[in-house]
């Protein structure tokens, strides 16, 4: 097998990223940096090319549709989105905690001795690659409770090539004011994978539309029916079907994006994986609303992992940049420390 340094070609393009680092503020979601400049999220940014969801006229329409009160199904709203939040950032905290568990990378990052709030990014591989190890496949399955079959095939197919694995880890653009947290960084010295994980409850959609639902139930229920739209998402990105596939996809070319700035090297893959929590079904083979109006996970779950290959969408990356260079141009705060 060819063995691969992955130190020789870890170098920073622009030197400005040994000076200013990331900050992460967790209460509020926040980053920002050392010169006091805000960010925006990767996440935030490509949320504004969603068509708006007009939240009155749907709480008005299913108040009627229900005879329920407003307040009331707000109220569902919140619980379903707080519940799938948990659950979300549970299963990212596992799968966080066993990569940086089982390859030093928790103590490469305490080897950097940050101040609080300040995150490793991927402006720092050149510095703590030597003190990350390969990842430690059965020490992963045995951190993440051996529940993930299909991606300890993934990650041993690439520690075979070669490839260091990353998680959790900051990539930013100084000149854009945007950063965010790449899930699943593979890299070597010839290039770079990255993957992010998803626990979408309704899974992941390439194509705009929806299930229709079965009203004779109370309440509703999702049928595997599927309606097609014809909806974008807006300019520039207006190429792209409006549905939650496409932003995940930006999503990944953007941090692709910034890892090829940063240290130099390509982008030679993108996946999502999406993990399903295993939820109670109902007759149509779809996650099943209870009376309370939310959706349940089975007893003993199992949870099931499907990968999907994305493209690297390059040229919708720099469209929307340069939507943000004219944005923060607009309306930059420290404009000196970075653009003069």
């Amino acid at each position: 097998m060819k063995k691969y340094n992955i130190i020789k070609m870890l170098t920073l393009r622009d030197t400005r990223y040994q000076n200013i680092r990331l900050i992460f503020d967790e209460g509020p979601h926040k980053y920002n940096d050392t010169l006091g400049n805000d960010y925006k999220s990767v996440t935030t940014l490509l949320g504004s090319y969603h068509n708006k969801f007009d939240k009155d006229y749907w709480l008005k329409r299913k108040a009627k549709e229900l005879g329920m009160s407003e307040k009331r199904i707000e109220a569902q709203w919140d619980a379903i989105k707080d519940e799938a939040c948990a659950r979300g950032t549970k299963t990212h905290n596992g799968l966080e905690d066993g990569v940086k568990g089982s390859s030093m990378f928790r103590e490469a990052i305490k080897y950097m001795r940050l101040p609080n709030g300040q995150m490793i990014t991927v402006a720092d591989l050149p510095n703590i690659d030597m003190k990350v190890k390969e990842l430690d496949i059965e020490e992963f399955k045995f951190l993440t409770n051996n529940q993930y079959p299909q991606i300890y095939n993934v990650f041993d197919f690439y520690i075979s090539k070669g490839y260091k694995i990353y998680s959790e880890i900051g990539a930013f653009l100084i000149d854009y004011l945007i950063s965010g947290t790449i899930d699943i960084l593979c890299i070597r010295d010839d290039g770079f994978i990255i993957g992010d994980w998803k626990t979408n409850r309704g899974g992941l959609k390439f194509e705009s539309g929806y299930y229709k639902k079965d009203k004779s139930n109370k309440p509703a229920q999702e049928t595997n029916e599927w309606v097609r739209k014809n909806d974008t998402l807006l300019a520039p990105v207006n190429n792209l079907p409006d549905c939650n596939g496409s932003v995940y996809n930006l999503q990944l070319s953007m941090y692709a994006y910034m890892v090829e700035f940063i240290i130099g090297i390509p982008c030679k893959g993108l996946w999502l994986c999406h993990i399903d929590s295993d939820f109670v079904l109902n007759q149509y083979g779809m996650p099943k609303r209870f009376p309370d109006g939310l959706y349940h996970i089975k007893n003993n779950p199992v949870p099931k992992t499907t990968f999907y290959k994305m493209n690297y969408l390059n040229n919708e990356v720099k469209r929307i940049l340069l939507d943000r260079y004219k944005e923060v141009q607009a309306t930059r705060v420290s404009s000196k420390s970075l653009f003069d």
